[in-house]
């Protein structure tokens, strides 16, 4: 399978070694308009060719796959030209700036008898696929999912971790780029949706950067997204709770499962039982994270993900995240968008 890459910024480099990993796939073309960093991404990795405009890489490399990693932005125009000359396609998330040009791609791609798949990673976590099996089982009784991330976009842009236009209103911002993944996995736990009051500032740059959102289902269930781009230490949680008062938690950032059922320090045998068990908890912590940082545990949501889409081509399966999937998300995050600029609760369109 012959996959070209248009966009060769921050998360690329993450897809091409998730193909890199696979068996008769091969990253046949690079496509940039800067075309510098297009040339060194390719040095790196072995890549023969890269491309300016993207329909000569489609013309000259008679593509099977086509990856999207550009601004979101783009993604509309880039995966409707895409659906006229490749028979599958990958969008990084989020899906696009509107639900609007979310439906003109899907479109676009039914029209062409194209695949179209959304960058979802994260549901890919085996992490994240573990506790659905426990939902979807019954073992757990979901009633509440809180997903947490605090950090600082000028520590990230330090590290070269995100990029400037994230906090640009024109590519929708922070929403967009970070509340994404936290609306698709609200959407992956609790689909059934129907409501959202958010409350947040505009503290240091030009889009909301600091948010809660309280969802409500057309249930008893309920989600959580809290959001700070504007915080020095970070933490990305995600907490699931059921109706019998148990906790797991899933931390992000240290690939970390945990399940908290300790009973509260209210006796001296208690207080050493819990220091014990932080002491463990802290030890699992800083080895897990180590395990990642040497063994590239954080491509592991992306590899699943791509892995398998491409299975899904190949057995002309429906894609692992569904263009429907990505819209809904989009909607989600309109909404998000709404309650936060008019200060009230807003209902979500599905």
């Amino acid at each position: 399978m012959k996959v070209g890459i248009i966009g060769c910024g921050g998360i690329a480099p993450l897809h091409i070694k998730a193909y890199k990993k696979l068996e008769n796939v091969e990253v046949v073309g690079l496509c940039d308009l800067n075309q510098e960093r297009a040339r060194k991404l390719a040095a790196r990795f072995h890549i023969d060719k890269t491309f300016e405009d993207y329909w000569s890489m489609f013309e000259k490399k008679d593509l099977d796959l086509v990856d999207i990693c550009t601004p979101v932005s783009t993604h509309a125009k880039i995966v409707c030209d895409a659906a006229e000359a490749v028979q599958a396609i990958l969008v990084e998330k989020p899906m696009a700036l509107n639900v609007s040009e979310c439906e003109e791609m899907i479109n676009k791609v039914k029209k062409h008898g194209s695949k179209l798949c959304i960058g979802h990673s994260q549901i890919f976590s085996p992490h994240i696929q573990k506790t659905k099996s426990m939902v979807d089982s019954g073992a757990f009784d979901l009633f509440s999912f809180r997903t947490t991330l605090k950090g600082s976009f000028e520590t990230l842009r330090a590290y070269d971790l995100a990029a400037a236009w994230n906090i640009k209103p024109e590519q929708k911002g922070i929403i967009w780029e970070v509340c994404c993944h936290h609306a698709y996995l609200q959407l992956h736990f609790l689909p059934d949706i129907k409501e959202v009051y958010a409350v947040g500032s505009k503290v240091k740059y030009p889009v909301y950067d600091d948010f809660s959102v309280i969802l409500r289902t057309a249930g008893e269930r309920f989600g959580i997204i809290e959001l700070s781009w504007v915080t020095r230490e970070t933490e990305v949680i995600y907490e699931l709770r059921d109706s019998k008062g148990r906790r797991v938690e899933i931390n992000w950032e240290f690939d970390q499962m945990l399940e908290k059922i300790e009973d509260p320090p209210f006796t001296v045998g208690l207080v050493a039982r819990n220091i014990l068990v932080d002491q463990k908890r802290l030890i699992q912590k800083w080895t897990k994270f180590a395990t990642c940082y040497f063994n590239g545990r954080k491509l592991l949501p992306t590899f699943n993900l791509i892995s398998s889409y491409i299975e899904s081509i190949e057995k002309d399966l429906q894609p692992p995240v569904s263009p429907e999937d990505g819209r809904n998300t989009i909607s989600l995050l309109e909404s998000i968008e709404k309650s936060l600029d008019e200060k009230r609760p807003v209902a979500v369109k599905h």
